[in-house]
C-alpha cells in the first residue's frame, strides 16, 4: 500500500524544512480571487501567511511577503496593507516582484516560493526549470482554507530509488533525497 503524505505531514515529519526560507508572491495571491469589486484581497494574502505559520509552523522571521508596488493602488484595504508594509509584514518590491522573488531564492541553496505564476519569462535565466519546479509550491484558496501543492511529478523528475517503485515514493521520500543531496538531485 502507497503511503500518500500531505504538505501539512511532510513538513511535520521533516522538521527542518521549517527553517527554510519561504518568498510569498504576495501579488499573485492578492488577484488569486478578487473580491466582488474585483479588487485583489489583502485577507488572502494574510491567510496563506497564517497557515504557514500556523498551520506547517514556518519560522515568521522566515517567510518573506513581497508584492508588486502597484498593489496597494488596488488591494481592497490599502490602509491595513500600508501598514503590514511599515511593519516589514510584506516587503514592496521597487519594481516587478516577481524577479527580486526569484532573486532572493537564487541566494538560497533550497527554499519554497508560494505562487500559481510559473516565471515563464524569467525560466532562461535560472539555473534549470527544474531549479523552479523543485521549490515552487501552488496554491488554491477555497473559502477561508488554504491547499498548497508542491509542482513535482515524482516519476518524471526526481531519481528513483532501484528499490523503490515510483508509485510508493512519497513527498516525504524526495524531500528526504533534497535533505541529503544539499537540496541538488541527481537525475538519471
Amino acid at each position: 500500500m502507497v503511503k500518500k503524505m500531505c504538505l501539512e505531514t511532510v513538513f511535520k515529519e521533516v522538521p527542518h524544512l521549517g527553517e527554510c526560507f519561504i518568498y510569498i508572491d504576495g501579488s499573485n495571491i492578492a488577484y488569486s480571487r478578487h473580491n466582488k469589486l474585483k479588487k485583489p484581497r489583502l485577507s488572502d494574502i494574510l491567510l496563506v501567511f497564517d497557515y504557514l505559520i500556523k498551520t506547517l509552523e514556518i519560522k515568521k522571521e522566515n517567510i518573506r511577503c513581497i508584492c508588486d508596488p502597484s498593489l496597494k493602488y488596488y488591494i481592497d484595504k490599502p490602509i491595513e496593507y500600508n501598514v503590514l508594509i511599515e511593519e516589514r509584514i510584506i516587503i514592496e518590491a521597487p519594481k516587478v516582484a516577481d524577479e527580486f522573488i526569484l532573486s532572493f531564492a537564487l541566494k538560497h541553496e533550497f527554499c519554497f516560493i508560494v505562487s500559481n505564476d510559473r516565471f515563464r519569462q524569467y525560466i532562461n535565466q535560472l539555473p534549470s526549470k527544474q531549479w523552479l519546479e523543485e521549490r515552487r509550491i501552488s496554491f488554491l484558496l477555497i473559502d477561508n482554507q488554504v491547499c498548497l501543492s508542491p509542482n513535482i511529478n515524482y516519476e518524471k523528475d526526481f531519481c528513483l530509488s532501484r528499490m523503490q517503485e515510483s508509485s510508493e515514493l512519497t513527498t516525504l521520500d524526495i524531500l528526504n533525497r533534497i535533505n541529503k543531496t544539499e537540496g541538488k538531485l541527481e537525475l538519471y
